[in-house]
């Protein structure tokens, strides 16, 4: 390798490769495959228009970015790479920018370190900015396919018809996102539902087969609701829950995912949590719902049953386990968090 620079000392070097990453257009990244920590550049937040530093230094940040169209292709090119069936990694897809346009980028990163085990310890890469020649690209084909059919008189005609279908289409698009909102969220307490849960839970297990972090799942539920329905009234019963959902979604993670499973049960999935790490949260969480007090009812008690998800697990492993510690919370006294 060619040696560009000779620093005196570690000290200099960093305050070199601090300044070239500041002042470089596009966007160099740094993973740190056994703490998932993933670094970027300055230049990668200005290249998508976002302040720097202002995301989470992981994959997720990375993955949420993708567009949902071009997502199965990126992780399937990712993964033959880091798994050793492809020699390089390099890939065009759709990044999401500030403004939610999203800008066509092409990917390359190389591993500079692997674990004993195979796995990755680093890898590095680049995002580099290749809109205008995909724009071009795209054009180019566009006027082609006019000369060839022989329409290129009707260019103004088609343009225009194109510009319509553009509106009629992110109409429809604004439509389908809302239908989807509605579809998969609990009209009550509008947090997620059992079917976006179920979804989420499958892509999360993924990403922990994928990066090797841990995963844990943890469901709870109210103590003796039905009483407090039967006493008091469903519409005391709903604003409990409503209550309760906004607590507990105040006191976890951006990237925790919490959802209404049905009735006063509800689930949270702990994406590189250990089931250890879920417990105290969990415990937190207890303490928390225990102190809060509902108009008329003395105190609000929930029991957790908390699993962490194992290599080979299928969800409905996963769940029975979850459901079972759940039910041992119950058997203990209630108001218990169980793992």
């Amino acid at each position: 390798m060619h040696k560009t620079y000779q620093h005196s000392s570690a000290s200099d070097s960093d305050k070199t490769l601090n300044n070239i990453l500041d002042v470089i257009v596009e966007g160099v990244w740094d993973w740190n495959g056994n703490t998932n920590i993933v670094t970027r550049s300055p230049g990668w937040y200005r290249m998508l228009g976002y302040e720097v530093g202002i995301f989470r230094e992981d994959v997720f940040t990375w993955e949420n970015l993708i567009h949902p169209e071009d997502y199965p292709r990126v992780m399937h090119q990712f993964e033959r790479y880091i798994s050793g069936v492809s020699d390089t990694y390099q890939v065009e897809y759709r990044c999401k920018k500030s403004d939610d346009s999203y800008l066509w980028i092409v990917d390359r990163g190389t591993i500079v370190a692997r674990n004993p085990d195979g796995s990755v310890a680093r890898m590095i890469g680049a995002h580099n900015d290749i809109h205008q020649q995909i724009m071009a690209q795209t054009d180019l084909i566009e006027q082609n396919k006019l000369l060839l059919d022989g329409n290129l008189s009707l260019e103004k005609r088609i343009a225009q018809k194109t510009f319509e279908l553009a509106k009629k289409n992110q109409q429809l698009e604004r439509k389908i996102i809302e239908v989807e909102s509605v579809a998969n969220k609990d009209p009550l307490t509008q947090i997620a539902n059992r079917k976006s849960f179920k979804s989420e839970l499958n892509k999360e297990i993924i990403r922990a087969n994928r990066y090797l972090h841990p995963l844990t799942l943890v469901m709870f539920d109210l103590d003796n609701f039905k009483e407090v329905n039967d006493k008091h009234g469903h519409k005391v019963g709903d604003n409990i829950l409503c209550n309760i959902t906004r607590l507990v979604d105040e006191n976890i993670r951006v990237v925790d995912w919490f959802a209404r499973w049905g009735g006063d049960e509800f689930v949270i999935i702990f994406p590189e949590l250990t089931e250890k790490e879920a417990h105290l949260t969990c415990e937190k969480l207890r303490v928390i719902i225990s102190e809060y007090r509902a108009t008329n009812i003395a105190s609000v008690t929930c029991s957790f049953g908390i699993a962490q998800y194992q290599t080979g697990d299928s969800i409905n492993d996963l769940f029975q386990r979850v459901d079972k510690r759940l039910y041992m919370a119950k058997e203990l006294g209630r108001d218990q968090v169980y793992s």
